[in-house]
């Protein structure tokens, strides 16, 4: 398997993940849909690393497909 095929198997994954994140520890709004709260307005710990772990995969991903992140987390 050739380079960009791996990048674009790991960027594959990478979002993914960040995708099961949010979906596994984002508070829901009144319609479902999962709304990602600041590190300030969470208490849980699993939701703070959580948190974290989506910011950092903002950046990678970020990065990895040529764009610039700014995040708010």
């Amino acid at each position: 398997m050739d380079q960009e095929t791996l990048d674009h198997h790991a960027l594959g994954l990478l979002k993914q993940y960040r995708d099961v994140l949010v979906e596994s520890f984002a508070p829901r709004d009144a319609d479902g849909v999962p709304e990602i709260r600041t590190l300030a307005q969470s208490t849980d710990p699993l939701e703070i690393a959580a948190l974290k772990d989506i910011e950092l995969l903002d950046v990678v991903i970020g990065a990895m497909s040529g764009q610039v992140v700014r995040h708010s987390i």
